[in-house]
């Protein structure tokens, strides 16, 4: 769609419902970048809170900041980058690897937005305990390698739906040692 495709979209579900919505931007998956222009335009609408951007475009945190203020919530789609996000004014994530390791992705976000020096440093010890965990779970297209992980946490099983399949052997390898290594299982 174009940008007015994308703004009209979301202005008739903004026009249909009362609750708050967060706007999804992952061109890697829907092929267009949504600007902060058009963010700016659907944050006028009454039910538009923010936006999960999962563009990995750090400095798209700093202009979406200057054009729509602090009260636009910016939260990452990249767990990857969730620490540099949030450093520069993002406010969280919509996590995958928070599905396996719930209790470190959430002492990170809380650490990494802190002001004080060593809760930073224990968001950066964290950050480097989750990174292999989070590269794992985009080996392969999502959700794939973290139902695998989860499965190994019998926390549920691995199927997936078509067109998607289950991890390849060499997959479950680095899956299982990510997961270790973090002491996931």
């Amino acid at each position: 769609p174009t940008q007015e495709g994308l703004y009209q979209h979301y202005k008739a579900i903004n026009d249909k419902c009362g609750i708050p919505i967060i706007i999804y931007n992952i061109p890697g998956r829907s092929v267009i970048d949504m600007s902060v222009e058009t963010m700016a335009r659907l944050f006028e609408l009454k039910n538009i809170i923010g936006v999960k951007d999962a563009t990995g475009d750090l400095a798209r945190v700093d202009k979406t900041l200057k054009k729509l203020g602090k009260d636009f919530i910016q939260l990452t789609g990249n767990d990857d980058n969730a620490f540099e996000f949030n450093k520069k004014g993002g406010v969280g994530a919509i996590s995958v690897t928070a599905n396996i390791a719930p209790k470190h992705c959430s002492d990170f976000q809380r650490l990494s937005k802190s002001n004080d020096t060593s809760d930073t440093k224990k968001a950066e010890v964290l950050n480097k305990i989750l990174q292999p965990v989070h590269q794992a779970m985009f080996v392969e297209s999502n959700p794939s390698p973290v139902k695998y992980a989860a499965k190994l946490m019998d926390l549920c099983n691995d199927d997936v739906r078509l067109p998607l399949v289950k991890v390849t052997d060499s997959t479950r390898e680095i899956i299982k040692k990510a997961i270790k290594t973090a002491k996931l299982i």
